[in-house]
Parts: structure tokens; sequence; C-alpha cells
């Protein structure tokens, strides 16, 4: 799944190494999509959706 915000985007996807209820939220620039912005996130879906938003929140502040 993508969210998109911006020039910011969120990618929640399923974790290859962890259980099978675990997603992997990755957020980076939309137009650098090679530059990580830090910590990939680990949780449940749910979990990922609410950490895109506080992210998107703290991010939007200095994009």
């Amino acid at each position: 799944m993508l969210i998109f915000l911006g020039n910011l985007v969120a990618r929640i996807r399923k974790s290859n190494c962890h259980p099978d209820d675990t997603h992997v939220l990755e957020i980076r620039f939309f137009d650098n999509t090679n530059f990580n912005l830090g910590y990939d996130y680990c949780g449940t879906f749910e979990d990922c959706i609410r950490e895109a938003i506080a992210s998107f929140k703290d991010l939007a502040r200095f994009s």
C-alpha cells in the first residue's frame, strides 16, 4: 500500500523476516525514493497506518 502526502510517500508491505501479521512502514521523499528518512517501523498493519500518520505530521513541518 502506498500513501502520498505532499512530497512524501509511505509504503506499507508485509515483512519477509517477521511473523505473517507483521508489516513494515517505509517513508521516503516522493522525488527521491532512494533516500530513506531513517528507521523503518515494524508492527501490525493498523500500527503502521498510525505511525505513518504521526510521521507525516512531524515530517510535513520540515519538507
